[in-house]
């Protein structure tokens, strides 16, 4: 019984102090580091939506598909329309064109 005596010197409530002492301690960290990891991520997302922002002001919107009759893939609406731009391009003409309608002949 004497060595147990050695090793515990304190009594129960100094015991009880460190452990709920402990406790909070650790707990205010944990919050503490829940709350800086929060402001890091408010402010990166801030960051992404400012950048996306910016590269959304450099990219013109894409124009909506032209009215296609039935039956016509998009694939065949794109080489139309690429055809198209190749035969202003090589004529040195401002090439901003919008197909509005595809019909077939």
């Amino acid at each position: 019984m004497n060595l147990l005596d050695s090793w515990f010197k304190m009594d129960v409530g100094e015991g009880a102090f460190y452990a709920v002492f402990g406790l909070v301690f650790v707990f205010l960290g944990i919050v503490l580091l829940i709350l800086i990891l929060s402001l890091i991520g408010l402010v990166m997302r801030k960051i992404e939506e400012a950048r996306r922002r910016r590269h959304e002001k450099k990219i013109p919107a894409a124009p909506a598909l032209p009215d296609a009759e039935e039956g016509i893939p998009l694939e065949v609406v794109a080489a139309i329309s690429a055809a198209v731009a190749v035969c202003l391009r090589e004529e040195n003409a401002k090439c901003e064109f919008v197909v509005r309608r595809i019909k077939r002949i």
